[in-house]
């Protein structure tokens, strides 16, 4: 357990080193939880469709640029609100399409 804590602590540490990433300069997405569940979904059948790929020991290139798509937005989307954005936003827009849905 000790090796863990030391293991968790140096990953801390490395994390704390890395610089911020600076301001992209990117203009506002028009509808960011659209955009989150639209990444959240692409992202999803890319990562599926590359360990598909990786078991059958080949590389699909529409599965590659379809995560890379799907990061893309999510860094679009995390770029114009850094404070507000976290492990949260996903399943908040899930939520807020839903009930745009039913209302």
């Amino acid at each position: 357990m000790e090796g863990l804590d030391g293991f968790l602590d140096s990953l801390a540490r490395a994390w704390a080193g890395i610089p911020p990433v600076p301001d992209l300069g990117l203009p506002g997405p028009p509808d960011p939880p659209l955009l989150i569940v639209i990444a959240t979904l692409v992202s999803a059948l890319g990562i599926m469709g590359l360990v598909t790929g990786w078991v059958e020991k080949r590389l699909s290139a529409m599965s590659l640029g379809a995560t890379v798509l799907g990061i893309a937005l999510f860094v679009w989307v995390w770029e114009t609100d850094r404070d507000g954005f976290g492990w949260l936003s996903v399943p908040e827009a899930f939520v807020e399409l839903v009930a745009r849905v039913l209302r």
